[in-house]
Formats: structure tokens, C-alpha cells, sequence
């Protein structure tokens, strides 16, 4: 009886099974066209379309192609093959045109606006603007788009293409002499000649004279630059051993109209012209391209003669713009100095309460090391919750480090009280000093030059050499002599001190 109870129990649940699939079938067969008829057309198979099928055949084609498109992704994307499913997803590093296609900028206000005009030569291309290509061109940093690399012969470093701008130089130009570098440069490169001083083949010097060429290229590359990016409301422009604060700069236009004729950087002069110092980088406003170059589309060859006749082309640029009316700093023909822009190295820069707080937008003389370090230092800045980065910013990172309460072998440049035995009897003490006696002793020893800055209350910096005593108020880093370097050798060392605690105590006001 058992053994039949089983077997009955059994059955039941094959029966109800058969059962179940000839009802289906039976409803399916009933209502195939309104089912059909409910199949987003999306997921019918595209194989389908254009085929003259009718009937059931056409509709058995349409439910198994229909069902087979729909399950066999999901089961692709469920049960992924053995080889794929362990490989993690990497980011493409090759650098190409499709990768700054879809790299984005930082929406950094009006950066879209800005085209950066980069200059560099064929004598000093392959040593510092590699470095560039992988900071100051990021396309995180900058659109591919608004970039445009200018040099003295063509180069293309993968989607990089550099535009020979001295190509359509006039006749006279050409013959001048300080042209020669140029009309060499296809030889002196057919000929495999670059080698580096160390004769190591690969990257070299190049031609001597190559900077003689730079004096040319400035008038051309604006004009360029205006006529290939009409759209632009700023041009910047900067130089390869310079690096340009682009996220600060950018901010700091915005305090400006571009319709306007602005023309902002370092102030320099020359021959009785103030302009932007080329070294430390500018920023010319649309408004200021079209009422010099846009006016005149001669303007490269009417001033031929006169960038024959002077020696430098930021100065040229500053003449020409000046002659259309378009006048140098923030004030329109402003003549004092104007913050921001250094023409000097970072290390080679005075710090002082007067700088401390203002914004940085360039450094000049920039080794690619220093070019590294200011990008990785820009990216990690947060820029809406601690404002633009200041010059206190800078060396804080890059120059405190390095200072040290004495150290041998290092001039650290003070230089606003020089006090030696032969001057002492005409010195005149600083109203701050605490002891004038002590003041006047400083030429004696490295210990009393010490003692004399402690005793200013102004002093941060001095530095001693055999009877010579200099202190500042202002602090720069200077440089130092290595050991084993042969100069230790050859002359008395320079003992330079710093006093950290009273550069600590500088404050800065929030702008």
C-alpha cells in the first residue's frame, strides 16, 4: 500500500505540470497578436525588417528572434566570460586627439574664454616643453582648443602640433642677420645634429643664437592668435620656462571688461615704453587686439624696421600697442609696479608684508622640476574655499622649508643694510634698532651680524662674508653651494641665517 501511495504521489505533480503547459500553449496560440502587438518595436530584431513574411510563420519568427534578442544580453551581462570578468577597467594613458576630446576643463569661471598662447624655439624645445604637455596643456586644466604652441620650426609631439610663426617673415626680415639661426634650422636638423652636451644622442642645445629669434615672434603670434580664435575674450600668453597660474589669472580678468583694451603682466620698460615683461607672461584683452591688429592687418610688416632695430620682443609688442593706443597695467598706462606676474624665480623672489597676501598668477626662469611641483600644488588647491593662491601660499611650500637659523655655503642676497669695516663709520642705524652700538659691530664675526639682525625689529634675513655684514626685512631663499662642489674650494663661504619665528608673525588681510 505504501508502495503505491508513493507512485500516485508521484504522478500528481506531472500531471498538473502537463496540464499547465497545454493550457499556455492553448492561450498563446489565442492571443499571439495581441502580444505581439505589445513588443516595443526597439526590441524587435533588425535582421526582421524588410523581410516579406506573413502568417504564422512570420509570427513564430518574431517571438523567438524577439525572445532571443532580449535574453541574450541579459545572459551575457549575468554569466561574463572567465577572461573579462577578472580584468578591472583601466583608464586609456595614450596620449591622442580623441582623449582631449573627452577630457573636460575645470569649470573654472571664463576659462572657456581664454586662448593661451605658448612660446618656445627649436633650440629648447625638447628639453622644457615635454614637462608642459603633461601639466600647464592638461586637458583637465585647459581645453586642447584654446591652446596654441608657436615656435620657430614645425614639430609635432603626438596631437600636438607647433606652428612655425616666423614661416611668412618678410624678405628683409630674413636677410637680417639675426635671422641666420632660422634659415639654418632645416640643415642643422636634416643633418641629425641635435646632440645633448654630453654627446648622448637625442635631445640637444641646438643652434646657438636661437633666442636671437624670439625678438620676431611676438607681433606674428598675436596677430595669429586673434585671427584663429575671433571668439576669445582673453589671450595669455607665456613663455616655456615659465609656468602661467591659469585658475588665479582666470579670476582676476574677471574684474575687467574684454571689450575693453587691457593689456596686463609685469611691468617693464625700455627706451621710454612700459610694457608687459614677455618672461612673466600677459594678458591681452579682445579689446585691446582689435584696436591695435585689428585695425591694422599690416601691422607685422609696418613695424619691420623697428623690430630690426631693438633687441627684444616684449618690448616691440608693448611699442606697437602703445602707438594704437592700447596703454600698459590696470589703470591704463599705470607705471607702477603691479603684483601677481614675477619676472623672477620663486627662489629668487623677495617676500615682504607688502606681498604676502596678494594672488600669483606667474613665475618665471622655471626649472621642470619647479613646473611639476606648481601643477601638482594648483590641482590639490581649492580654489572656491581658500581663495586664490598668494604669494605667502608659495613659500610657505617652496621656500620655508629650506630656511635655516645659519647655514655655510649660502647667500641669501640681504641686501638693504650692507655693513662692512670700511663703511661702519657712515651707517645710520635703523630707528627699530634696539641697540645701535650692537647694529654697527655687525662686519666683526658671523655671531655679531647675527646679533645686529636680531637686534632690528624689522630683520628676517642676514648673511656674512669675512668682514661683511647684510640684513633685510624682505626674505628671499637665495641658492647655496653643494659639498663637492669645486667653488668650496676657491673662496670663503657665505654664512646666510633666516629668523622663522618673526616671518611666521606676518599677517594677511583677506581680500
Amino acid at each position: 500500500m505504501r508502495k503505491v501511495f508513493y507512485k500516485d504521489n508521484r504522478m500528481v505533480p506531472l500531471g498538473i505540470m502537463l496540464l499547465t503547459i497545454m493550457i499556455f500553449i492553448y492561450h498563446f496560440e489565442l492571443d499571439k497578436e495581441t502580444a505581439l502587438q505589445s513588443i516595443p518595436s526597439s526590441l524587435v530584431p533588425e535582421k526582421l525588417v524588410g523581410e516579406p513574411q506573413t502568417g504564422e510563420e512570420k509570427n513564430n519568427r518574431i517571438v523567438e528572434d524577439t525572445i532571443e534578442a532580449v535574453i541574450q544580453p541579459v545572459h551575457e551581462a549575468a554569466v561574463p566570460s572567465p577572461t573579462t570578468a577578472i580584468i578591472p577597467e583601466t583608464k586609456q594613458t595614450t596620449p591622442s586627439s580623441v582623449q582631449h576630446a573627452q577630457s573636460k576643463p575645470p569649470k573654472t569661471p571664463q576659462m572657456d574664454e581664454v586662448v593661451l598662447m605658448f612660446k618656445t624655439g627649436a633650440s629648447v624645445l625638447w628639453k622644457r616643453v615635454p614637462i608642459h604637455l603633461a601639466t600647464t596643456l592638461s586637458p583637465e586644466r585647459i581645453d586642447p582648443n584654446n591652446v596654441l604652441l608657436y615656435s620657430d620650426y614645425p614639430e609635432t609631439i603626438g596631437p600636438w602640433d607647433f606652428i612655425d610663426v616666423l614661416a611668412n617673415a618678410s624678405e628683409k626680415t630674413r636677410s637680417s642677420d639675426n635671422f641666420q639661426p632660422y634659415r639654418l634650422q632645416a640643415d642643422f636638423n636634416a643633418r641629425q645634429n641635435y646632440a645633448e652636451l654630453s654627446n648622448t644622442a637625442g635631445d640637444g642645445p641646438g643652434l646657438e643664437g636661437g633666442w636671437k629669434l624670439d625678438k620676431y615672434k611676438f607681433l606674428p603670434i598675436v596677430q595669429h592668435a586673434g585671427r584663429t580664435k575671433p571668439d576669445a575674450k582673453w589671450y595669455v600668453f607665456m613663455e616655456d620656462d615659465s609656468y602661467i597660474f591659469l585658475p588665479n589669472l582666470v579670476r582676476h580678468l574677471e574684474q575687467f571688461n574684454p571689450q575693453e583694451p587691457w593689456y596686463l603682466g609685469s611691468l617693464a620698460w625700455i627706451h621710454g615704453d612700459y610694457f608687459a615683461h614677455g618672461g612673466s607672461g600677459f594678458a591681452l584683452s579682445r579689446g585691446a587686439w582689435e584696436k591695435s591688429f585689428g585695425q591694422d592687418p599690416n601691422i607685422v610688416e609696418k613695424f619691420t624696421a623697428y623690430t630690426e632695430e631693438h633687441g627684444c620682443g616684449d618690448h616691440i609688442l608693448g611699442h606697437v600697442l602703445h602707438e594704437y593706443g592700447v596703454e600698459f597695467g590696470e589703470t591704463h598706462g599705470d607705471n607702477r609696479w603691479t603684483y601677481g606676474f614675477n619676472a623672477d624665480s620663486h627662489w629668487g623672489t623677495w617676500y615682504d608684508q607688502n606681498l604676502w597676501c596678494e594672488p600669483v598668477y606667474s613665475w618665471h626662469h622655471t626649472h621642470g622640476k619647479d613646473v611639476a611641483r606648481f601643477y601638482k600644488l594648483e590641482q590639490a588647491w581649492d580654489l572656491e574655499k581658500k581663495g586664490p593662491l598668494r604669494h605667502r601660499d608659495i613659500f610657505h611650500e617652496f621656500v620655508a622649508p629650506y630656511l635655516q637659523p645659519r647655514v655655510e655655503f649660502w647667500d641669501n642676497w640681504s641686501s638693504k643694510y650692507d655693513i662692512r669695516s670700511s663703511n661702519v663709520a657712515n651707517v645710520e642705524p635703523p630707528s627699530t634698532v634696539k641697540s645701535p652700538e650692537v647694529f654697527r659691530s655687525s662686519w666683526k664675526s658671523v655671531d655679531a651680524c647675527e646679533a645686529a639682525c636680531v637686534s632690528w625689529a624689522e630683520c628676517v634675513q642676514w648673511s656674512y662674508y669675512e668682514d661683511r655684514c647684510k640684513m633685510d626685512s624682505a626674505v628671499l631663499l637665495g641658492s647655496g653651494i653643494p659639498e663637492g662642489d669645486a667653488r668650496r674650494q676657491t673662496s670663503l663661504p657665505w654664512t646666510s641665517g633666516w629668523l622663522k619665528r618673526r616671518i611666521e608673525n606676518w599677517k594677511c588681510e583677506e581680500k
